[in-house]
């Protein structure tokens, strides 16, 4: 199967969250995380980026696809508020 590779950056954050910084950024290539080293993820923003980036990384014909509904998916910190930009590489 192929897969598309995303890049996936902190667009905003618009409220305290200690965990991640507006500019952030990691990838995912063949299906696989890859961030920078030392850099991290906060493990409640993963969990919810899980269901859309295994969506989103699934090849579908050109205008289909969740990447055409949405680019963008905010933590569900009630608090933290941050904003995920979803983009194809």
């Amino acid at each position: 199967m192929a897969f598309r590779d995303l890049k996936i950056t902190v667009a905003r954050v618009e409220g305290p969250c200690s965990r991640m910084k507006q500019g952030a950024e990691f990838h995912i290539r063949n299906a696989k995380l890859e961030m920078a080293q030392g850099h991290g993820l906060c493990i409640f923003a993963l969990g919810s980026l899980l269901p859309v980036l295994s969506a989103a990384i699934i090849k579908s014909q050109e205008g289909e696809g969740i990447l055409n509904v949405l680019q963008e998916w905010r933590c569900p910190d009630p608090l933290a508020k941050v904003i995920f930009r979803i983009e194809e590489e």
